[in-house]
């Protein structure tokens, strides 16, 4: 197998085919050393996003006084099969970190809760709710009863007045935006 020349060097926007390129052109280049020079920026694409031929020749393997054997490298060597595997994680740690911004730019935009302050706020209101029940059924007790004359055969008529109570309760919970909770300890008496 003989040596390729610069000549036909090809321009491409991929990583993977740039190292095989240059171990094709007999370049002593691994390709950890290749995909670290990379993100230290040493190897970088021209304004239309591709590796030329001019600046990976001047740019990356002149200015880094890279070896060139004359031997060309096997073309499914290890080494290009390392490229390509390390390509295809760099696209997966890529997809993975665009999730994650996305996510987060939903979040910022108030378009997702936290499921862990969601549960709380949910817990928070619930109290409330709970708290408010009580405190209301105490209040209107003696209404109720007056209501259904203490007769059980109006037992029907008492839930419908309760349910009428609860019903209140929930539409107001329902369209208040913001509520303030106090917690108090209970002083142990021991």
């Amino acid at each position: 197998m003989t040596t390729k020349a610069w000549a036909e060097w090809q321009d491409t926007k991929n990583k993977a085919e740039v190292l095989r390129q240059l171990l094709d052109l007999g370049y002593e280049l691994t390709a950890r050393t290749f995909y670290r020079h990379c993100s230290q920026g040493k190897c970088r694409v021209n304004e239309e996003g591709f590796y030329s031929r001019r600046i990976v020749k001047e740019g990356y393997i002149e200015a880094q006084g890279i070896l060139r054997s004359g031997q060309p490298a096997e073309e499914n060597g290890p080494d290009v099969a390392l490229s390509v595997e390390k390509q295809k994680l760099e696209n997966r740690k890529l997809e993975l970190s665009n999730a994650r911004e996305e996510l987060k730019h939903k979040k910022e935009q108030g378009l997702l809760v936290e499921r862990e302050a969601l549960h709380l706020e949910m817990a928070a209101r619930t109290v409330a709710i709970d708290n408010a029940f009580r405190q209301k059924l105490d209040m209107d007790a003696p209404m109720l009863i007056a209501a259904v004359n203490g007769d059980l055969s109006r037992q029907v008529e008492f839930v419908d007045l309760i349910l009428q109570l609860w019903n209140e309760l929930l539409n107001g919970f329902s369209s208040t935006d913001e509520f303030e909770i106090l917690f108090e300890d209970e002083e142990d008496g021991t």
